[in-house]
């Protein structure tokens, strides 16, 4: 499995998301059929494409911050934070305290981060005089932009907004001082990160992973650039029902944000340690489309590429799979792509599937990390979630979603899969809750 010897386990989930900042909390809500989608809050939407998505509100950094961090020294770094950066700081604290790493005690040198990340929107004050001042009346002079209105900038601006941010933070924050990468795949990154991180561990060159991803969505720029590529809903009704994954009348991409971390740790390490064990990553793929005439391709090779090539990493027949946690965008062409390459890998109507985007909206590259985490706690309470807002299933998408209740699972072993909307796909094979949920300290 995963091609080692060394076995990938996973010992801490961190989550900050709409549905709450704790497994606990998110999975009540989740099981329950309680979304958070609503009208938005965070800045006036007069003019913008949309009015709703699926927000936190304040990040406050000082509640997560673990008792040997320094916080006044967070303090001052925050002002470098962006929200995403923000986000994943929070959920990668939480991971540690629940792999009951907050103290320390592992070699640090073996301790690394691989984190999905994506295009970070800045602050529109932040570059607004500067852009100003370069336009004559409708035209924008690059030279007086380049001469001049550069320089209004804070030096510091830059370092708000790189992607890699994330992962330097954390790694700081908590001195990993192992291997680190970013991977900026949009919504494949979570899945690809988390998929290197355990091969990491499995090649021996390190015992401890944190990976995941984060990501916001709710931002002007954000918005306008998902109305741009024409997949953003404009859904009339009430809010709560604007993301229907899988549903006849599904009709686009609600904005989302959110940050999903674990802890990925090699199995004998975590036993030797006494700790409590979530699930094992078994496998991990990926694919996609190559779709000449550009977009997804419509009959969602890309998703049957990674999905197939994550079993086979697994050693395991489609059979020995109790649900599929689906990317579920709600676009129609996303949606029906999915459909029919988790058709052709299961059979139609093989397999349970789930999907979450209902609930929180599309968290993009941070969607991966929150997905996985939502699916073991299905797969360790032997429940899967009903995908929210799927009332009347397409019937061209021939698969078994899961609806109005939460359906009972035995088997805790499930695939989990996240696909761009250019054809990238990702998809992990996890089986959740191993050796009786495993040694607790």
């Amino acid at each position: 499995m995963l091609g080692y010897e060394r076995r990938v386990v996973i010992t801490g989930l961190g989550l900050v998301t709409p549905l709450g900042d704790s497994p606990a909390a998110a999975w009540s809500n989740l099981v329950a059929g309680r979304g958070a989608v609503r009208p938005l809050t965070a800045f006036k939407t007069a003019g913008l494409p949309s009015s709703v998505g699926a927000e936190i509100g304040e990040c406050d950094l000082k509640k997560y911050t673990l008792p040997r961090i320094n916080w006044s020294t967070l303090r001052k770094s925050r002002k470098y934070m962006a929200r995403d950066i923000q986000l994943a700081v929070a959920a990668a604290q939480l991971a540690v305290a629940d792999a009951g790493l907050g103290e320390g005690g592992v070699d640090p040198t073996r301790i690394g981060i691989d984190l999905g990340a994506g295009l970070i929107s800045s602050e529109l004050d932040e570059l607004a005089p500067a852009i100003v001042h370069a336009f004559t009346g409708d035209s924008f002079d690059f030279q007086t932009w380049g001469r001049e209105s550069i320089g209004m900038i804070e030096p510091i601006w830059l370092l708000k907004y790189l992607p890699n941010m994330l992962a330097c933070h954390i790694s700081i924050l908590l001195d990993c001082q192992g291997p680190s990468n970013t991977i900026t795949e949009a919504d494949a990154s979570s899945n690809l990160a988390i998929l290197e991180a355990a091969r990491i561990i499995g090649r021996g060159k390190a015992d401890v992973m944190i990976t995941g991803g984060a990501d916001s969505k709710i931002h002007p720029l954000s918005l306008v650039r998902m109305a741009l590529l024409h997949n953003m809903s404009s859904w009339r009704g009430d809010p709560a029902g604007a993301c229907r994954p899988f549903d006849l009348e599904r009709d686009g991409w609600v904005p989302g944000e959110g940050a999903g971390i674990l802890v990925l740790e090699e199995r004998e390490h975590a036993l030797a340690r006494g700790a409590r064990i979530h699930g094992e990553l078994l496998g991990g793929g990926s694919g996609c489309d190559a779709y000449a005439p550009g977009g997804l391709d419509p009959h969602g090779a890309g998703v049957e590429i990674a999905v197939a090539a994550a079993l086979e990493d697994a050693a395991l027949e489609p059979a020995a799979v109790g649900h599929y946690s689906a990317h579920g965008s709600a676009t129609r062409i996303g949606d029906l792509a999915e459909a029919r390459g988790i058709a052709r890998v299961f059979g139609p109507k093989g397999v349970p599937v789930a999907a979450y985007k209902g609930y929180i909206g599309n968290l993009a590259s941070g969607a991966g990390g929150v997905d996985l985490i939502a699916s073991l706690l299905a797969a360790n309470h032997g429940l899967i979630p009903p995908v929210l807002n799927c009332d009347h299933p397409d019937p061209e998408c021939e698969i078994d979603v899961v609806q109005s209740a939460p359906r009972p699972c035995a088997n805790p072993t499930f695939v989990t899969a996240n696909i761009t909307p250019l054809g990238q796909a990702a998809a992990l094979v996890v089986r959740g809750n191993p050796e009786a949920g495993g040694p607790r300290a």
